[in-house]
């Protein structure tokens, strides 16, 4: 596969639960775009690096670490466009056709990115994108605590024998551009589920889980 690879990160500089969680300390880290725009180069596997963002900040950071800065209008940060509003807009801003890794900054525990891209040329023969994923093996209710993966009482199953089932993380998504334009999505309809650990799925969305990325990412670099 001779197409080029890039990583997008989108960030933005508002949070709803956790207070410019993107900018602020991370564990010994400067923050957790910084951490996310080091594991990116670590991992050397892509041909070029994006940040998409409306943030001043967000500029400083990526231009300081040699990273390339995509400008992305205020409404497309917002939360009043759709999801494939500015997925869109922000994959037009790329330049040509590259297969696009979508990289977010919430995923502070994944970084084994050239073992994603590895699965991904593995197997573009037969799946048209890839993403990330983990087992799920526990029981699942609806808001009335009527059971959607299970029955209950007398049919009551063991975890293991549960139908297998697998929850989409945050760590990684891929495909060509022209094609998740087409699709208006990250993935395609016939994704390659690429399996992660739990830790490295770990996602920061509210406080509790900040501090507990922090703690793991902190043990990782024995500084705990």
């Amino acid at each position: 596969m001779d197409q080029e690879i890039v990583a997008l990160i989108p960030v933005r500089e508002g949070s709803q639960r956790v207070k410019n969680k993107n900018f602020r300390p991370f564990a010994k880290e400067k923050s957790l775009m910084h951490l996310k725009i080091r594991q990116l180069k670590e991992a050397n596997c892509f041909d070029s690096i994006y940040v998409s963002s409306d943030s001043e900040l967000a500029k400083e950071i990526a231009e300081s670490e040699g990273i390339n800065f995509l400008y992305r209008d205020p409404y497309m940060c917002g939360h009043e466009s759709r999801l494939y509003e500015y997925n869109n807009y922000m994959l037009n801003t790329i330049p040509g056709n590259p297969v696009v890794a979508w990289t977010m900054v919430t995923a502070p525990l994944y970084q084994d990115y050239a073992l994603a891209i590895e699965a991904y040329k593995n197997n573009s023969n037969e799946y048209d994108s890839l993403m990330s994923v983990i087992k799920y093996d526990d029981f699942l209710v609806d808001q009335n605590a009527k059971p959607i993966n299970c029955a209950f009482g007398h049919w009551h199953l063991l975890t293991q024998e549960l139908r297998e089932a697998y929850q989409l993380t945050g760590g990684i998504y891929m495909a060509p551009k022209d094609k998740q334009l087409e699709w208006s999505y990250w993935f395609g309809p016939k994704p390659y589920m690429h399996e992660i650990s739990k830790i490295e799925s770990m996602d920061v969305d509210d406080q509790q889980d900040f501090e507990i990325c922090e703690l793991f990412h902190l043990n990782k670099n024995g500084e705990a």
